[in-house]
C-alpha cells in the first residue's frame, strides 16, 4: 500500500505523527478559531476521531453536524479516516 511519503514502506510511527498534524491543521482550517478556542483536544483511534470541548452549546452543534465534518476533515485529509465523531 503506497502511502503520502510515496513509498510502500510501512511507517506507522511517522505517519500517526503526519496524521496527527493535519488533523489539527485541517480543523483550524475548516472549523475557524470559535471553535478551535473552545477545543480541548483531539484523538484519532481506529476511525472515531474524538474532540473534547469546553461548550455545551458548541457540542451540540458539531453532533448537528457531524456527517458534514466527518466529509470535511476526509477531504482535507484526502483520505476517509475518520468513520465517527464523539464530542465530550
Amino acid at each position: 500500500m503506497e502511502n503520502k511519503f510515496g513509498s510502500n514502506e510501512r511507517t506507522p510511527g511517522i505517519r500517526k505523527q503526519y496524521i496527527k498534524v493535519q488533523l489539527k491543521e485541517a480543523w483550524s482550517t475548516n472549523m475557524g478559531p470559535m471553535v478551535l478556542k473552545y477545543t480541548k483536544g483531539m484523538t484519532l483511534r481506529k476511525g472515531v476521531l474524538t474532540i473534547q470541548v469546553t461548550s455545551a452549546p458548541l457540542r451540540q452543534e458539531l453532533l448537528l453536524n457531524k456527517i458534514k465534518i466527518i466529509d470535511m476533515l476526509n477531504e482535507f485529509l484526502g483520505e476517509n479516516l475518520i468513520e465517527d465523531i464523539i464530542v465530550s
